[in-house]
């Protein structure tokens, strides 16, 4: 799947990555679209102040979904116990690219 990545501040990557696997009572996405929101723009400027780079950008999605479709988007993956996550900031997890 290509994959955005901003490697430091201001330094932006496109990567293929291999395709995730599917978790026990979840579903895999392909995604068509990815938008870039403020929080991609404070990372490309380093203006996040909790993120270690390398970051996998993107998290404001499109897929090939009908109307009635039940689905549940969780766009950050966090580990619960860094400084971020501590301060409810699961978005900003240091423990994540």
């Amino acid at each position: 799947m290509l994959t955005v990545i901003c490697e430091t501040p201001g330094t932006l990557k496109a990567e293929q990555r291999d395709k995730p696997a599917r978790g026990e009572n979840e579903v895999l996405l392909r995604v068509k679209r990815v938008g870039v929101c403020g929080t991609d723009l404070h990372i490309f400027t380093g203006n996040q102040p909790y993120l270690l780079y390398p970051r996998v950008m993107g998290h404001k999605l499109s897929s090939g979904l009908k109307a009635g479709d039940a689905v549940y988007v969780m766009p950050y993956l966090s580990c619960g116990k860094c400084i971020a996550c501590r301060q409810g900031k699961t978005n900003c997890c240091v423990n994540t690219a």
